[in-house]
């Protein structure tokens, strides 16, 4: 195989700084697939990907293990690039082993299916974390004594304000960059690099890897990198002709590019390619590519293998890099191959590499926040937003709410709000104060905000008329049409019960509907629930106001209670599942986003002639 000659330090010398401040990045040999585990210096961990379906159980939590980090420990976040299963078909069996989500499941906001985006979507739901959202440009995580995660690029759009119009899923990739001092490792799961004839490579993926490093750049939209590019690159889509095109090479000079490839690809695709490998990194496409050659490193050989496959990279099993981010980075592996020959010693790993940029001066500079609502000397009552502007010289990671000096909530992207319900407050005049944090640890606080809460008078009832609004339930066939004059009070219900009155609905289920719930019988016009029926509100107009929802278990026996009107109706993820005498008619609608009016829950009653006390329920998200 042809190799490359590189200025080296080989790794001899142990690093003066702590291993607790160093940032560690594992490329977790899966074979086709790809997944990394990211551990920052203060110890936060963010898995990306965990591999085909079957390759978290057997490689991630193994290798996992193997490196301290185990169940009990959980992680803090969970990324899946994007939506197929080589990339996050391994991530429910990595949560079903045992590892709870503390802060964020994350993806790239796609509504493409598959059996594996359930698994995540349903094990997710069961962690800290909660149900995967999407991700957005800018969007940090803080790894520790000044180390970030930032997202770069997401379904199309770049940090910066830039978009590309993307359709494929693969161009859909999370793209995020890890930055430690003078570190930086760029990473895309599967994004396109588009086509150009220069290396030789052809696509039907757009380019959306020049628009992200031409952004992240100097003189870019966006600048975050430094004229010394990156440390380490990833090489996208396994080393596909679809990706890491000679822009993300040039713009990037990176000193390592590493391939996740493998044993389990389809015949043909020859992964990773000569095009990429050999004419892009190994920079032998001279009239196009500037960069010097990089090593390029592999967990193992792609399989099977065609004409078209490069053998010029490393393979060299699972890979781990760490740094201080101060003066080197070093590069190791375990040899670790299940499909082509051993090559760390060929390698010469590990080694270690100086870094192209200097440790950045510490930034001491705190963050400037304020409070914007309410105003200050305002009275207050009921359900009050309470809002904040916050800026950084690098970057606001959460902002803090304070009553009276104690805090209230956390909040980690903009714009900075709290739902205040001034009606657990005293009649009397209180302080509002907010805390911005960065990055470096930095706080600022802002000035305090004085308002008088007063609710010894009550707003006048404000609702919304939802008159001949129909509810359209799929499987049963039935539409139900929303009795003429029913107003839905704001934050207030409507429950539709079968076929009972009022007070034997409320005996039944063993509530005192309150004066904010709107109670219908339909008259056995609906609910008919005998299992997997699903919901869709539409209002008078025809337009479609909500659902469908997840359909109802195919058992039924169930009560579907939504978890938060902000997430997709039709998503299991999205609601929970209890059993059918768990229903709660008339309450327990989350907090929302100001959806409007939308399905809040659906409950089959079981039991001998129970069917007449299944209900709908309607909630006004106001």
């Amino acid at each position: 195989m042809p190799r490359i000659a590189l200025a080296l330090l080989v790794a001899v010398v142990v690093p003066v700084v702590a291993a607790a401040q160093n940032l560690e990045i594992h490329y977790i040999n899966v074979g086709w697939g790809s997944s990394v585990i990211v551990k920052g210096p203060d110890g936060t961990t963010v898995l990306l990907e965990a591999g085909n379906t079957g390759k978290g159980t057997n490689e991630v939590v193994p290798y996992l293990k193997s490196i301290g980090i185990q169940p009990a420990n959980g992680l803090d976040y969970m990324i899946g690039g994007h939506q197929h299963c080589d990339h996050l078909g391994g991530l429910d069996e990595v949560i079903n082993a045992g590892y709870n989500v503390r802060l964020k499941h994350y993806y790239n906001g796609s509504t493409y299916t598959s059996s594996c985006v359930d698994g995540w979507e349903t094990a997710a739901a069961t962690t800290t974390a909660g149900a995967p959202v999407t991700i957005t440009p800018g969007t940090v995580i803080p790894l520790g004594n000044g180390a970030t995660m930032t997202c770069v690029a997401v379904n199309g759009k770049i940090i910066g304000g830039g978009t590309v119009s993307v359709s494929d899923e693969n161009d859909r990739s999370i793209a995020m960059l890890v930055q430690y001092g003078g570190f930086d490792w760029l990473w895309a799961s599967d994004l396109g690099g588009g086509s150009e004839s220069c290396t030789g490579r052809s696509t039907g993926q757009l380019d959306v890897e020049t628009a992200i490093v031409q952004a992240i750049s100097p003189g870019g939209a966006y600048p975050l990198i430094t004229t010394g590019g990156i440390d380490v690159l990833n090489v996208n889509h396994h080393g596909s002709e679809s990706s890491t095109n000679n822009n993300w090479m040039d713009y990037s000079v990176p000193a390592v590019a590493v391939v996740a490839v493998g044993a389990g690809q389809t015949t043909g695709w020859d992964l990773p390619r000569i095009d990429v490998v050999d004419n892009v990194l190994l920079a032998q496409a001279t009239s196009c590519v500037s960069a010097p050659p990089t090593l390029v490193l592999q967990t193992e050989e792609g399989a099977p293998a065609g004409s078209l496959t490069s053998k010029s990279g490393y393979c060299v099993g699972n890979i781990t890099i760490t740094t201080d981010g101060q003066n080197i980075f070093t590069v190791s592996a375990d040899g670790q191959v299940n499909q082509g020959p051993v090559e760390v010693s060929a390698a010469v790993l590990p080694r270690s590499f100086t870094l192209d940029d200097a440790a950045p001066v510490p930034d001491t500079e705190a963050p400037a926040v304020a409070i914007t609502a309410p105003a200050n000397g305002a009275t207050v009552s009921g359900v009050v937003n309470v809002t904040a502007t916050a800026s950084d010289n690098v970057g606001v990671t959460s902002v803090e709410f304070y009553l009276d000096g104690v805090l209230q909530t956390s909040d980690s992207a903009a714009p900075y709000s709290w739902s205040w319900d001034t009606t657990t407050a005293s009649n009397a005049v209180h302080s509002l104060t907010s805390k911005a944090f960065d990055a470096a640890g930095n706080a600022g606080t802002s000035a305090a905000v004085s308002v008088t809460v007063n609710n010894t008078t009550p707003p006048p009832p404000v609702g919304t008329d939802i008159s001949n609004w129909r509810i359209v339930q799929a499987n049963a066939s039935y539409t139900f049409y929303i009795p003429a004059g029913t107003v839905i009070p704001d934050n207030g219900y409507v429950v539709i019960g079968r076929n009972a009155t009022k007070a034997a609905f409320e005996s039944f289920w063993g509530v005192t509907l309150s004066s904010n719930v709107v109670y219908v019988n339909a008259g056995d016009a609906m609910p008919v629930i005998n299992g997997d029926e699903h919901f869709t509100l539409y209002n008078s107009g025809g337009g479609k106001e909500d659902g469908r929802t997840a359909a109802m278990s195919a058992s039924a026996g169930r009560s579907y209670q939504r978890k938060d009107p902000c997430n997709n109706a039709s998503k299991l993820a999205s609601w929970n599942v209890v059993s059918d005498l768990s229903g709660t008619p008339g309450s327990g609608a989350a907090t929302g986003c100001g959806t409007g009016v939308m399905i809040n829950e659906f409950s089959d009653a079981t039991g001998t002639g129970n069917f007449v006390y299944e209900f709908i329920e309607l909630h006004n998200d106001r």
